[in-house]
């Protein structure tokens, strides 16, 4: 399973820039959102209460104000 980041404008509709981030692996990743691995299907969106393990995890600094962020897995 590849697991991304991806980014889109708050004002937009298409994908900005997304961020492949299937090396952290799938367990922290669905702990981070705090759901089962099993689970980890479709886009997730990522929140304010995520920001900073998202950070800490994959060094990628949510700009909330002007974006919006999701794990986006994918069976790619």
């Amino acid at each position: 399973m590849r697991i991304a980041v991806s980014r889109y404008p708050k004002h937009g509709e298409f994908l900005d820039a997304s961020v492949d981030v299937t090396a952290v692996g799938v367990d922290a990743l669905a702990a981070l959102v705090g759901i089962r691995p099993a689970e980890l299907v479709g886009d997730v969106p990522l929140t304010q209460v995520h920001a900073e393990r998202v950070r800490q995890l994959t060094g990628i600094t949510l700009d909330l104000e002007k974006y919006d962020y999701f794990l986006d897995p994918s069976s790619g």
